[in-house]
C-alpha cells in the first residue's frame, strides 16, 4: 500500500522509567522523550521549558543599527515609507506587523505586495518606477536579498532602501542602507532560523526597545508567519510560537477572530477548540495563503488590518471560499502532473513538468506533493507565451539552490532555500534545463537507494491511548520542524468498521485490540477505493494521538500516518498469489491442486460481481477484491481462483487485466453478450492438465 520504510526509534526503557519517576510524565510520554534523546529532566527542560528561553539582543543582527537609525530619521523628517512584502503568509504577516507599528508612530506608511500572476516574485523595476516621487524609504520584508540591480535602480529616483529577509544570500549583497538577514556570512546573530516575520519582529524590538512588549502586541502575527513558513520550532521560534498561540485564544485582531469563527475554532465569540501549531499550519495559514495564490495577498493583509467586525467577517468568508478554489485547482494540476510523470518522466531522477494552463499560484504546493510522493526533486513551470514561471521543491540532502546554480545560464532568475525555490525560464531552454537538472540529480542522488522514511518515535499499547495521554503529549507543544508531532505505532490492531468521509476522500476507521477496547482513527487523504484493508484485518498502525472535540465531548483519536498488515497476516495471501503464479507458469511442472482450479459456478459468481460492482478503470488491491467477492458471493473463494478467472476472461477477449506491484490488479470488462464456453479456454485447459 505504501513504499515508505517504517523506522521505529529505539527506546531505553530504564531511562524512560527513571524520567517518568522524576518528571511525572506518563509512561508513553517518557518513552517518547527518551526516543528523541531527551532522557533526563534537565534535557527536557532545556528543550521545552520556554521560561528558560529569552530573546537575543536584536542589535546582534548585522546592519540592525543602520536600519533603526534610518527609520528614526524617516520618523523625524516625516518621510514617506513604503513596505514591500511577499505574497505568502510570511510576507503577509511581515507586512502587516511593520505597517501597523509604523502607523502607530504616526509615520506616513503604505505597503505593496506584488500579485503573483501579473508581477511575480520579488522587487521589480516596474514597482520601483511606480514608487518614484512618492516614496522616500522603501523597506522590504521577507524578500529583497537578491535585488542587487533593483536597489541601484531605486537610488536613481532618490529612494533609500532597507532590506529585511531570511532567504539564502548570494555572494553579492544589495548596496542598501541596511541589509538585515541572519544568513549573511558576516552576521554573528546566534539564531539563524528566523522567518521573514521573525526578522521584522527583531527590527521592531530594536526600534521599540522592549522585546516582550512587542511579542505581546504582535505575538500571534509572528507565530502564524513563523509556523506557516515551516521554521524550526526551537530557540527563539519556540518562544515566539508559544506566546503567539497563547495570544490567539484572546486575540485583539478582529480578522483572526472572524477567520477562527469561520473554521469552527470560535463559536459565538467563544473558543470551542484548542489552538495548537497544527491549527495554524493546517487551518489558518492555508486560508491566509490562498489569497496570494489565487487572487491578491492584499486581501489577506486587509483581513489582519480589519478594524470592524463587518469587514472582518466578510473578508474571512471570502478567504475560505478562495481556499476551496485553491484546493480544487491544486487537485486538477496534481492529476495532470502525475499523468505527465507516468507518460514521459517515470525514469527521471528530478521531475521538470510544465503546462500553459497551470495556475502559478498553486504550482509550488503541487511540487511539494510530487516531491513528497516520489521523494525526488520537482520543478513545475507555468508558461505564458515564451516565459515560464516555476516553483521547485527538493528532498533532504539535495540542495535545490546548488542544483539551480549549475543551471543558472539557462534560467532568467532564481532564488529561495535549499528545499524550495522560485525560478523563471524561456521556453526554448526548458528541455536543456530538464536534462541538466537530471544529470546533476543523477550525480547527487542515488535513486535506487531512495526510500521514503516514516519515522516512528516508539511503540504504544492500546491501553495507553487515553484522553489523559493525549493531554500529556500536548504539554510538549508547540510542534513543528525540529520538534515534530509525535508518531507512535500500535501493533496488531483489528479493523472493526470502515466509513468513507467527505465523499470518499478520507477514511474513518474503528479499530480494536481484539477485546473491548475500541478507538476511532482518521486517515486523511486516503480514499475508500485506494484503501486496501478490510474489516477483520489485523494491522500495525502508525499514528499521531490527538484530541477530538465534538459537542463538548473530548475523546482520544488516532490520526493515521501509515498502515500495514500485522506480521504473519500477509503470509496467506502471498502464498495464494505464489500458487497462482506457479499455476500459470507452464515451464513449472509442479502439479496444481484441484482447490486452485475455478469451477463453472466460480466463474459465474465472479463474473457477475465484476460486471455489477467493480470499477474497472482503477487498480484495486487483491486483498480488497478477494474480500469483496467473498462477501458478495457468500463463499470462501480463493485469490488464486479469482486471478485465474480474470486471466481466462482476458484470454477470451472479455476483459482487460493489468497487474501492478504490491498485489494490485485492474480488471476492466468489455461489452459482452452471450455465453462463455470454458471448454474453449486453452489457458484453463493447460492449468487443468497440470493437475492431472
Amino acid at each position: 500500500m505504501t513504499s515508505r520504510k517504517w523506522v521505529i526509534n529505539g527506546t531505553d526503557t530504564a531511562a524512560a522509567s527513571a524520567l517518568r519517576a522524576e518528571s511525572g510524565y506518563l509512561p508513553l510520554t517518557a518513552r517518547l522523550l527518551c526516543s528523541r534523546g531527551l532522557d533526563t529532566p534537565e534535557k527536557v527542560a532545556e528543550f521545552y521549558d520556554t521560561s528558560k528561553l529569552s530573546f537575543y539582543d536584536p542589535y546582534l543582527l548585522k546592519d540592525m543599527d543602520k536600519a533603526v537609525a534610518r527609520i528614526k530619521k524617516a520618523i523625524e523628517n516625516k518621510e514617506r515609507v513604503c513596505i514591500y512584502g511577499d505574497y505568502d503568509v510570511d510576507g503577509v504577516t511581515s507586512t502587516t506587523m511593520l505597517y501597523t507599528y509604523l502607523r502607530s508612530l504616526g509615520v506616513d506608511t503604505t505597503y505593496f505586495i506584488p500579485e503573483r500572476m501579473n508581477e511575480g516574485y520579488g522587487l521589480s523595476r516596474t514597482a520601483i518606477e511606480r514608487f518614484a516621487g512618492n516614496v522616500d524609504l522603501l523597506i522590504t520584508v521577507d524578500t529583497g536579498i537578491t535585488a542587487v540591480s533593483e536597489t541601484e535602480y531605486a537610488k536613481q529616483f532618490g529612494m533609500d532602501m532597507i532590506i529585511t529577509d531570511h532567504h539564502s544570500c548570494r555572494d553579492i549583497l544589495p548596496d542598501a542602507v541596511a541589509v538585515v538577514n541572519p544568513h549573511r556570512e558576516d552576521c554573528e546573530y546566534p539564531f539563524k532560523k528566523l522567518a521573514g516575520v521573525g526578522v521584522v519582529f527583531k527590527l521592531l524590538c530594536a526600534l521599540h526597545g522592549n522585546s516582550e512588549d512587542i511579542c505581546k502586541r504582535y505575538g500571534e502575527i509572528v507565530a502564524i508567519g513563523t509556523i506557516a513558513d515551516v521554521m524550526p520550532i526551537v530557540g527563539e521560534n519556540r518562544l515566539i510560537a508559544t506566546i503567539g498561540i497563547e495570544n490567539l485564544s484572546n486575540t485583539k485582531y478582529l480578522g483572526l477572530r472572524a477567520l477562527m469563527e469561520q473554521v469552527g475554532i470560535f463559536k459565538n465569540g467563544k473558543k470551542v477548540k484548542k489552538i495548537t501549531s497544527s491549527t495554524i499550519g493546517y487551518v489558518l495559514a492555508p486560508r491566509i495563503n490562498a489569497a496570494g495564490r489565487i487572487t491578491s495577498a492584499v486581501r489577506a493583509v486587509e483581513l489582519l488590518l480589519a478594524d470592524n467586525e463587518g469587514d472582518a467577517n466578510r473578508i474571512a468568508a471570502e478567504l475560505c471560499e478562495i481556499n476551496k478554489l485553491r484546493q480544487s485547482t491544486e487537485l486538477d494540476i496534481y492529476t495532470q502532473a502525475l499523468s505527465q510523470i507516468s507518460e514521459h518522466h517515470s525514469e527521471n531522477t528530478a521531475y521538470v513538468l510544465s503546462s500553459d494552463g497551470w495556475h502559478q499560484g498553486v504550482i509550488g504546493v503541487v511540487a511539494s506533493r510530487i516531491t513528497e510522493k516520489y521523494s525526488l526533486p520537482s520543478v513545475l513551470f507555468s508558461f505564458d507565451g515564451d516565459i515560464g514561471k516555476g516553483s521547485g521543491r527538493s528532498i533532504k540532502g539535495f540542495s535545490l539552490m546548488d542544483a539551480l546554480a549549475e543551471c543558472s545560464d539557462l534560467l532568467l532568475e532564481y532564488g529561495g532555500h535549499e528545499l524550495a525555490a522560485g525560478l523563471s525560464i524561456e521556453r526554448k531552454n526548458l528541455e536543456a534545463f530538464s536534462a541538466r537538472l537530471n544529470d546533476y540529480a543523477e550525480k547527487h542522488i542515488k535513486k535506487n537507494e531512495l526510500v521514503i522514511p516514516l519515522e516512528i518515535d516508539c511503540e504504544a499499547s492500546f491501553s495507553e491511548l487515553t484522553l489523559r495521554q493525549a493531554e500529556d503529549i500536548q504539554r510538549l507543544e508547540p510542534f513543528g520542524l525540529s520538534n515534530p508531532v509525535p508518531v507512535f505505532i500500535v501493533k496488531g490492531a483489528v479493523i472493526k468498521n470502515l466509513t468513507p468521509l467527505s465523499g470518499g476522500k478520507h477514511m474513518k476507521i474503528r479499530v480494536s485490540d481484539g477485546s473491548r477496547n475500541d478507538l476511532t482513527a482518521v486517515y486523511f487523504g486516503m480514499s475508500a477505493e485506494n484503501f486496501s484493508f478490510c474489516e477483520g484485518d489485523k494491522c500495525d498502525i502508525a499514528f499521531s494521538l490527538e484530541i477530538n472535540e465534538f459537542l463538548g465531548n473530548a475523546t482520544p483519536q488516532l490520526l493515521i500516518k501509515g498502515i500495514r498488515l500485522a506480521e504473519g497476516e500477509k503470509n496467506l495471501l502471498e502464498l495464494e498469489y505464489e500458487t497462482y503464479l506457479s499455476a500459470v507458469d507452464f515451464d513449472n511442472t509442479q502439479p496444481v491442486s484441484l482447490d486452485c482450479i475455478p469451477t463453472l459456478a466460480d466463474f459465474r459468481e465472479v463474473f457477475r460481481y465484476l460486471r455489477r460492482s467493480l470499477d474497472g478503470s482503477k487498480p484495486i488491491s487483491l486483498r480488497r477484491l478477494v474480500s469483496s467477492i467473498r462477501e458478495d458471493t457468500d463463499t470462501d473463494i480463493s485469490a488464486c481462483k479469482i486471478l485465474i478467472i480474470s486471466d481466462v476472461l482476458q484470454e477470451q477477449g472479455i476483459a482487460e487485466v493489468e497487474h501492478f506491484p504490491g498485489m494490485l490488479i485492474r480488471i476492466n470488462l468489455k461489452p459482452f453478450s452471450g455465453k462463455i464456453n470454458l471448454d474453449n479456454s486453452e489457458l484453463l485447459g493447460r492449468i487443468k492438465a497440470k493437475h492431472a
